[in-house]
């Protein structure tokens, strides 16, 4: 997961320098997330440094929350490649470098009997690598 916004979000408000700074921002939330008030960042702990956080938009979609951001209503959080190729092209700034989030776990839930497949042992042996 990365932090990035639009550069003319960031010219109208702001560059934030560290995490702390969200404060003072408008930052675009996933409504599907629990704790979607507060991001964690990476801080040497399995927990992480929670930042509580000004939601000024909430939506239950990435591709929204990427778009919203791009149109300049803010700051979001999303996996780095959903957002790649707006980076690439200029139109969203990746911002807190050095300032990770925090990890996001991922659960895998399988039928026991669907593991015998090739195919999903394979895939279930990429995940865990």
């Amino acid at each position: 997961m990365i932090l990035c916004a639009s550069p003319d979000y960031l010219g109208r408000r702001g560059t934030p320098q560290t995490p702390d700074d969200l404060a003072g921002h408008n930052c675009l939330v996933s409504s599907d997330a629990p704790g979607s008030a507060a991001w964690r960042f990476a801080d040497g702990t399995t927990a992480g440094r929670k930042i509580r956080i000004s939601a000024g938009l909430w939506m239950n979609s990435p591709d929204a929350l990427a778009c919203a951001a791009r149109d300049g209503a803010g700051i979001v959080r999303v996996p780095s490649w959903q957002v790649a190729s707006d980076l690439a092209a200029g139109r969203l700034q990746r911002l807190l470098i050095g300032h990770e989030p925090a990890p996001t776990e991922l659960h895998l839930t399988f039928e026991p009997s669907r593991l015998a497949s090739p195919k999903i042992r394979a895939f279930v042996d990429y995940l865990v690598e």
